[in-house]
This record gives C-alpha cells, sequence and structure tokens, in this order.
C-alpha cells in the first residue's frame, strides 16, 4: 500500500480536462491500471484526481485519491479512499488546510474520528513545481522545497522536487523524449512527464506506472 500512496503523492501538471491511462507494475510484473485526470480551474486552482485497480494475491483493491491546490501550489484539499471486494470502503480521508496545518475527517469502517496535524506557519507548503509545464517552465537544475501532506502516515513531510532536464524513454515500443522531475524525501520518485506535464512514466522503489499509449 505505500508504495501506491507514494504514488498519489507526486504533483503533476495540469491541463484543463486530461486524462491518461496508465500500467501498474511492481517487480516487472502487471498487477492494474490507473488512470489520471487533472483540470485547471477557472480561479486557477488545480484539481488531480489518480484512480488505481489492482490485484495482489486474490485481493482486488481500488484505491482513488483527489488533491486540490491554489495557484501557487499550496494545498487546499485531499481526498482518499479505499475500496474492497464488493465496493465496501475500508478507509475514507479528507484533508482540508489552514494556516495552522491540516484538518482530518478519517472513516475506519463505522468508525469516524477527526484530527489537527500542525505545521508551523514559516514552513514552505507552497510547491510550484505544481504548475511546471503547464503555466511556468522550469530550467534544468530548478528546486523547490516544501512541505506536503501524506495521506498515509497523516505527517507532514519535506519534499524536493527537482527538474533534471529531457530524457528518451521507451513507451509502446516507440522512443518518447520526456522530462525528467525528481521527487525526494521520505520516498524518492521520478516522473517523465510531456509537455503539458502528463505522466509517461513513473518510478518509486519497485513499483512503475506506464502510460498506455491510445490506439
Amino acid at each position: 500500500m505505500k508504495q501506491f500512496l507514494s504514488i498519489l503523492g507526486l504533483g503533476l501538471v495540469a491541463i484543463s480536462g486530461a486524462q491518461v491511462k496508465m500500467s501498474i507494475e511492481v517487480g516487472g510484473k502487471v498487477l492494474g491500471t490507473a488512470s489520471v485526470t487533472q483540470q485547471v480551474k477557472s480561479d486557477g486552482s488545480k484539481f488531480l484526481e489518480y484512480r488505481m485497480d489492482w490485484t495482489s494475491g486474490q485481493t482486488k483493491m481500488t484505491l482513488r485519491s483527489q488533491n486540490t491546490y491554489d495557484k501557487e501550489g499550496a494545498p487546499i484539499r485531499k481526498f482518499m479512499e479505499a475500496i474492497i471486494p464488493g465496493g465496501k470502503m475500508q478507509r475514507q480521508i479528507v484533508a482540508t488546510f489552514d494556516k495552522e496545518g491540516a484538518n482530518l475527517v478519517i472513516l475506519d469502517g463505522g468508525d469516524r474520528k477527526t484530527k489537527q496535524v500542525p505545521l508551523t506557519q514559516t514552513a514552505p507548503r507552497k510547491n510550484k513545481s505544481e504548475f511546471w509545464f503547464l503555466r511556468d517552465k522550469p530550467k534544468v537544475g530548478d528546486k523547490v522545497d516544501s512541505y506536503v501532506f501524506n495521506m498515509d502516515s497523516l505527517q507532514w513531510e519535506l519534499q524536493t522536487a527537482t527538474f533534471k532536464g529531457t530524457k528518451s524513454i521507451e513507451i509502446g515500443g516507440k522512443k518518447i523524449l520526456a522530462h525528467e522531475v525528481e521527487t525526494t524525501g521520505n520516498r524518492k520518485a521520478t516522473a517523465f512527464l510531456d509537455d503539458h506535464g502528463l505522466p509517461w512514466l513513473i518510478e518509486s522503489g519497485s513499483m512503475t506506472m506506464r502510460r498506455i499509449p491510445e490506439k
């Protein structure tokens, strides 16, 4: 589960109404599929949704995540739910943010609880890499340090996003020139993005998400 949640923590640049389909691979084995949907709203804020459907052993799982950021890359709202076979919700978390930190509502089965996770007001939480290749064109070596709220650990984590430059990768048997963005923190992840900021390839530990080319 932690591998999947680390992918959900990545910021990806949005274009209005865009969606891509991706395969989910762990250790070279395809376990399922994912969709990434992104929108930019009229006020300049960004909406990002992941839906991941995969099988581990005999268990099928669906994980859905929604993130909303303001025009400067600061988090407004995060939502995550895990669904087990039969469509039963296993866990749901809603996080909203104010100057004090994160405010959580957590549903575990039939149990509901609330929690507040503070973050000092001087800590950077505006992640401008959310708008790379959409509004802003980073230069090779550009970095953004920001505190990101982890919906798995329910803690703030300092992450650094770095634009490494362009790199040739292979998708569907074709060579693609992609923008490489590396995110480091508690877990390292590398995303290879197209000219609109949508992912061609995401790698984190033994997990890989690879775009499924349109036919």
